[in-house]
């Protein structure tokens, strides 16, 4: 009954987050237009249709019944046309793009290259980001990735490119769409498996982030095999340890290249407490090495990029800076609380610093004030269905109104599904889980520094919840 309750709550918030999104979208939309009454039109009739859609994914398990019946390896083949599809897509997508690393990626690329190079890890970096890899010790794994394959291609061919990050990129993604399907195996019927599979293709990250190559896309194959791993032990519920320290490790490295990642371990802790059956030897096993690979792929990513102690020590930002940047406006980044918390020498100082600039910005808020600045960081996260592609690429068609409209339309249909599936009386035990990690998640979202990109590695639990 608890379970249940929370449930329906859970749901009912999501459809409050969806109205704050859709209702965020008016302005921007009327923006292009001339009539603001035609802005508002137009987006209630893509929240109606999207609500349309997602009630009538259900009947294409039906049509997908109709070829599998009693040969249930039509299933297979039905998904290796979409996956071959989806491979078209991006391989079509990343060659048809001038694709330029911008921002925190370009920072990367540079001090990767400079380093393969023989050249001074911050050599044309800008003056405000000389110190940048101390600021941001949470980018260590990705660059050590990102040097190796600059460093296997300098070797092989003398010269330096994006090929191999964006090879790799695309397998990343290639990856996750195959696992979310082995996953779904697991909880659903072969028809409802194929449904997910078709829910993938609506979610376009999979296709517009073939060359964005950062974080998020990187992130991606790590929560959703870690989910595959967790989900496999629990339907077999034996004490299968392998598989449960395969998780965390795999967890620990997704949480080295994206901290969010690490949401999983709350989540199975909070899935224990509810699923009382779970081996708790299973839940220790993973928590355990999660910890451990943590600690270890830190200290090869620490060693690869050469950041002293002294150094860390002096540039590296507190975890409460995220918090106090993101506890005003629409929650995202700010360069003047950036420029406040880089100017305090020492960790500790930073800490004292934030927390006072905190408290500042909550004062002044006010009880009101802090919860139209929630309603704002919602309606921020969950608003836009690009998830940012067209501010990281260049190609012309990510930036057009009717592209824009159309992964709206997708995005809002898979947030219509996810309520749908937290209100309705029938629950299916293999997708707890993903329910408490999709809840934690915007938990999480609320109180962090935000974007909406930050939503695109938890790709496998937006499709099978």
């Amino acid at each position: 009954m608890v379970a249940r309750c929370l449930n329906i709550i859970c749901g009912i918030f999501l459809l409050f987050v969806i109205s704050f999104s859709a209702g965020s979208l008016v302005p921007l939309i009327n923006s292009e237009l001339s009539s603001e009454i035609l802005g508002a039109g137009i987006v209630v009739l893509l929240v109606i249709t999207a609500c349309f859609m997602s009630s009538a994914l259900g009947k294409t398990e039906k049509f997908f019944h109709r070829f599998i019946k009693n040969r249930p390896e039509n299933s297979e083949r039905i998904f290796c046309i979409m996956a071959v599809f989806l491979i078209i897509l991006q391989a079509n997508f990343a060659y048809n793009q001038d694709f330029t690393p911008k921002n925190d990626l370009s920072y990367i690329c540079r001090g990767a290259e400079n380093l393969v190079m023989g050249k001074p890890l911050y050599y044309e970096i800008p003056d405000i980001h000389k110190h940048y890899f101390a600021v941001y010790p949470n980018n260590h794994m990705l660059f050590t990735v990102i040097y190796f394959l600059y460093k296997a291609e300098y070797i092989l061919t003398g010269s330096i490119t994006n090929t191999l990050p964006v090879t790799l990129n695309i397998i990343s993604l290639g990856v996750s769409y195959i696992f979310m399907y082995m996953t779904a195996k697991i909880i659903f019927s072969a028809e409802k498996s194929l449904v997910c599979a078709l829910c993938g293709l609506a979610f376009t990250p999979l296709i517009t982030y073939s060359s964005f190559f950062y974080t998020d896309s990187m992130a991606m194959p790590f929560v959703t095999v870690a989910l595959y791993l967790y989900v496999k032990c629990c339907a077999t519920d034996s004490a299968d340890i392998l598989h449960m320290a395969l998780c965390g490790a795999v967890t620990a490295f997704g949480y080295k290249i994206k901290g969010s990642t690490g949401l999983l371990i709350p989540s199975a802790v909070i899935d224990m407490v509810f699923s009382r059956r779970k081996n708790i030897k299973n839940i220790s096993v993973m928590i355990i090495s999660f910890a451990v690979c943590c600690v270890v792929f830190g200290k090869i990513s620490s060693l690869v990029i050469g950041v002293e102690c002294m150094e860390l020590e002096r540039y590296r930002f507190p975890l409460i800076h995220w918090i106090m940047m993101s506890a005003d406006g629409r929650g995202g980044y700010c360069s003047e609380d950036f420029r406040y918390t880089l100017g305090f020498q020492g960790y500790e100082n930073k800490i004292t610093a934030d927390m006072q600039r905190l408290f500042e910005k909550l004062s002044a808020q006010g009880i009101t004030g802090f919860l139209i600045h929630i309603v704002r960081k919602i309606s921020y996260t969950w608003r836009d269905g690009t998830f940012m592609a067209g501010y990281y690429n260049k190609y012309g068609f990510l930036k057009s109104y009717g592209f824009y409209l159309f992964t709206a339309l997708c995005h809002f249909t898979l947030m219509f599904k996810i309520a749908g599936r937290y209100i309705s009386v029938r629950d299916i035990s293999g997708n707890k889980i993903l329910k408490i990690m999709f809840m934690i998640l915007v938990a999480f979202l609320m109180v962090w520094e935000t974007r909406c990109r930050y939503l695109v590695s938890f790709f496998a639990v937006f499709i099978l919840i």
